[in-house]
């Protein structure tokens, strides 16, 4: 048990010592810290409000495995013509990813200043944007063609600086 002696100034008499116990060290315990992170993130769950379920697939990640599975209740035909299509996608796209990665990294060494950093980080993000939007245009016909639905657009947060249904 762990004591801390503190001066008075009432009920004891002025200047006189008193002893305060403190919570025993054993209630510091990994399990006892991984309770109180767990509750942690549930009050802010609580406090963050109800999340529509667009932004729920992304943020619990159940939006994967839901896809998994539909993929997974697909015919033999219709994995590998999915496969193909996928398989495809990356061997057209792979220069256009490359380039990227590439352009960043001369911005991001030409950068003389914090402004120049984020504009290079910004472009990097629209290049990819541009890259997922074409992805799912070309994805989305086969897609559909085998029976799934089509991939969406993530739901964004709106105007910068609202966090809402976002991470903590």
């Amino acid at each position: 048990m762990v004591q801390i002696f503190a001066r008075c100034s009432r009920q004891s008499g002025f200047g006189s010592i008193r002893r305060f116990p403190l919570m025993s060290a054993r209630l510091f315990t990994a399990k006892a810290l991984s309770r109180s992170a767990l509750f942690a993130s549930a009050a802010v769950i609580l406090a963050v409000g109800p999340i529509n379920a667009g932004r729920a697939q992304y943020i619990y990640d159940d939006g994967g495995d839901l896809s998994m599975r539909r993929e997974a209740r697909l015919t033999p035909q219709q994995q590998e013509e999915l496969f193909r299509a996928k398989k495809l996608w990356k061997r057209q796209s792979y220069n256009r990813r490359v380039s990227i990665l590439e352009k960043e990294k001369r911005c991001i060494e030409k950068a003389s200043n914090p402004q120049s950093f984020s504009d290079c980080v910004q472009k990097k993000r629209e290049s990819r944007r541009a890259l997922r939007a074409d992805y799912r245009a070309y994805i989305n016909p086969v897609r559909r063609q085998v029976g799934l639905p089509p991939i969406e657009d993530k739901q964004t947060g709106g105007k910068k600086g609202d966090r809402k249904g976002r991470r903590a």
